[in-house]
C-alpha cells in the first residue's frame, strides 16, 4: 500500500468573479473573452505564462473553419483568425480553408483580445483541487509562485483539455480508453528547409487544391522504410505547414501511444517524443537535399495530446451523429474538420469525410454529477469517433465561446434554457447564418 501524507493549510481567497475558466487553451481564451463579453467578471487561470495550449506548442494550421467552401466556425475563433491577418501572420488555405499561422501572433493576439475584454489572467497557475458544497463547485485552488490561491465563482469552465477540474468536482467521466486513446504528437519547427523544390513547395499549404494530400505521400513512403529495417519506431504523416512569416516551417511527424493524462505515461512519452524528433530530422538530412542544412529551431513545451478522458454529459456525441449532421435542439458549434483517428502503435490512420458539417450539443458540455461546471474544449462528452472530429482548433474554439455563453446563462437565470441561448449564439454568429 503507497504511503499517504495528510496535510492542511489556509488558502486566501484573491479572486472573486462570476465564471472563473481552468485553461488558457485555444477553447479557454474562446470561452473567457466571450464570458467578459457577456458583461461577466471572469477570470482565466492558465498553467504556463503563455496562452494557447496546443496551438502555440507548433500544432498548426488552425482547422474545421470550412465545409465544401462554406466557413461553419464564425464568431470569436474568426475574429481570431482576422486578427491574425491583420499582422500578416495568418493565411486561409483555400479551397479547404485550414489557417496557417505564426505561433508568436496566436500568443499576441489571443492576450491582447483577453486583457481588451477585461478578463483578469492568472499565468503560471496550476490546478490542484477544488471545493464544493454538495455537487456545487464553489472554489478553485491554484498553485503557483506565490503560493496557493483560491478562486470564487458563481460558474466554472474546465478548459483544461484533461477535463481536470471535472474530475476533481467529481463530475462523472466516461470510460476510459487506456491503450486505445490516439497517439501524442511532439510538434517543432524546422529552419533552413528548402520549400521550393516539388517535394515540399505545396504541400506546406493545406489547401487540398487538386485532390492534393496534406501528409506528404513521398516522405511517409521513406520513413515507412525506415520503420521496417529498425531505424525508427512509429510516425505520423509527416505534415508541414508554413508559418507564413519567414522561412521556417512547423512539422507533425512524432506519434507515441499512451495516457497524456498520466504523470508516469506523460514522462514517458514526450522523452521518447523528443528522441524521435531529433531521429527523425537526421533520417530526413540523410535522404533528401531538401533537408540537408536545416535544424530545429524549437518544439513545443509540451507533447500535443490528441485524446485523454471525456466527462459524460447529459448527452454523448456520437461518430453516427456527427456524420449525419444529427440536429440537436440547440447546437453550440457546428464542426467541419473529417473524423480523423491515428493509430497509437503505428503510423496508421483513417480518415472519414463529411457530406454536411456536423453539430455539437449543448449538453454535451454539461457534466453529470457536478453543478455551476460546464466543460469546454476537448474534454466535452463525446464517443472516441465524434471526438476524433471535434478536437481541433476552430471546433474547440466554437465550443469554447458557447460555454461562455452558457455560464452567462447560469449566472443570470441559474439555469440554462436551450432556446435563449441558441439566440445568443446566433447573434454571436458562432454558426454563421444560414448553417
Amino acid at each position: 500500500m503507497a504511503e499517504v501524507l495528510r496535510q492542511s493549510r489556509d488558502v486566501p481567497v484573491t479572486a472573486y468573479c462570476d465564471v472563473a475558466v481552468i485553461g488558457g487553451g485555444p477553447a479557454g481564451v474562446a470561452a473567457a473573452v466571450s464570458a467578459a463579453r457577456a458583461g461577466k467578471r471572469t477570470v482565466l487561470a492558465e498553467r504556463l505564462g503563455v496562452l494557447g495550449g496546443a496551438a502555440v506548442g507548433y500544432v498548426n494550421p488552425i482547422s474545421g473553419f470550412f465545409q465544401q467552401g462554406q466557413r461553419v466556425v464564425g464568431g470569436i475563433a474568426w475574429e481570431f483568425v482576422q486578427r491574425l491577418q491583420a499582422l500578416g501572420a495568418a493565411q486561409i488555405e483555400y479551397p479547404k480553408g485550414h489557417v496557417s499561422f505564426h505561433p508568436e501572433a496566436w500568443k499576441l493576439v489571443a492576450q491582447r483580445m483577453v486583457l481588451e475584454s477585461g478578463v483578469e489572467l492568472m499565468t503560471n497557475m496550476t490546478l490542484s483541487d477544488c471545493a464544493r458544497e454538495g455537487a456545487r463547485v464553489t472554489y478553485v485552488i491554484l498553485d503557483g509562485k506565490s503560493g496557493p490561491e483560491a478562486v470564487d465563482a458563481r460558474c466554472f469552465i474546465d478548459a483544461t483539455g484533461d477535463a481536470d477540474l471535472c474530475r476533481l468536482a467529481g463530475a462523472e467521466m466516461l470510460p476510459e480508453a487506456g491503450e486505445g486513446y490516439q497517439p501524442a504528437s511532439l510538434c517543432f519547427v524546422l529552419e533552413g528547409v528548402d520549400v521550393t523544390t516539388p517535394l515540399l513547395k505545396n504541400c506546406i499549404h493545406h489547401t487540398g487544391a487538386g485532390g492534393s494530400h496534406s501528409a506528404n505521400d513521398t516522405i511517409h513512403a521513406y520513413l515507412d522504410a525506415c520503420v521496417e529495417r529498425g531505424e525508427l519506431e512509429q510516425f505520423g504523416g509527416p505534415w508541414f505547414n508554413t508559418m507564413v512569416q519567414g522561412g521556417a516551417v512547423t512539422v507533425n511527424v512524432t506519434r507515441q501511444g499512451g495516457n497524456g493524462a498520466d504523470r508516469r505515461e506523460l514522462t514517458r512519452m514526450e522523452c521518447q517524443l523528443r528522441e524521435d524528433m531529433f531521429r527523425i530530422v537526421a533520417l530526413l538530412k540523410r535522404e533528401y537535399p531538401e533537408f540537408r542544412s536545416c535544424s530545429i529551431a524549437a518544439s513545443g513545451i509540451n507533447a500535443g495530446i490528441r485524446e485523454t478522458g471525456r466527462i459524460r454529459g447529459l448527452d454523448t456525441v456520437t461518430g453516427e451523429d456527427m456524420l449525419s449532421a444529427r440536429p440537436w435542439p440547440c447546437p453550440v458549434a457546428r464542426c467541419a474538420h473529417p473524423m480523423d483517428v491515428h493509430y497509437a502503435c503505428s503510423s496508421a490512420q483513417t480518415v472519414d469525410y463529411y457530406a454536411s458539417a456536423a453539430y455539437v450539443p449543448h449538453t454535451a458540455l454539461i457534466p453529470r454529477g457536478a453543478q455551476s461546471l460546464l466543460a469546454a474544449g476537448r474534454c466535452v462528452s463525446a464517443d472516441a469517433r465524434a471526438y476524433a472530429t471535434l478536437r481541433v482548433q476552430a471546433t474547440v474554439m466554437a465550443i469554447g465561446e458557447s460555454a461562455g455563453l452558457m455560464a452567462a446563462e447560469l449566472c443570470d437565470h441559474g439555469e440554462i434554457d436551450p432556446q435563449r441561448l441558441r439566440t445568443a449564439i446566433r447573434q454571436r454568429g458562432v454558426i454563421p447564418a444560414g448553417m
